[in-house]
């Protein structure tokens, strides 16, 4: 699980940056150039100063900068799977419950 919330990240120019789990995150380009790709996906993107690029797929997202580049990753939503949520509420008899 990661615990990413808001990241300003600088690379140089061919500097690399993973992302374990991408989804849920909005990856936007503030200066320079970044490709960005989905593991196990023929997806590619290339993102330019101004764009922004977010996914729902559960896949690790390799960044890599084709300029000297800022980029600002930011997670939209829970990095919680749904079971860990859930894990956190016992089950308990119906006759208590109503108490």
């Amino acid at each position: 699980m990661n615990t990413l919330h808001n990241t300003q990240l600088s690379l140089p120019h061919q500097g690399l940056h993973s992302v374990a789990d991408a989804s849920g995150v909005e990856f936007a380009c503030n200066e320079g150039s970044v490709w960005l790709t989905l593991d196990g996906l023929e997806l590619d993107v290339v993102l330019e100063a101004g764009e922004r690029f977010c996914t729902q797929d559960h896949r690790r997202a390799l960044l890599y900068a084709l300029a000297p580049s800022r980029i600002e990753i930011v997670a939209r939503q829970s990095r919680k799977p749904t079971m860990q949520r859930l894990s956190r509420f016992h089950a308990m008899p119906l006759m208590k419950a109503a108490r």
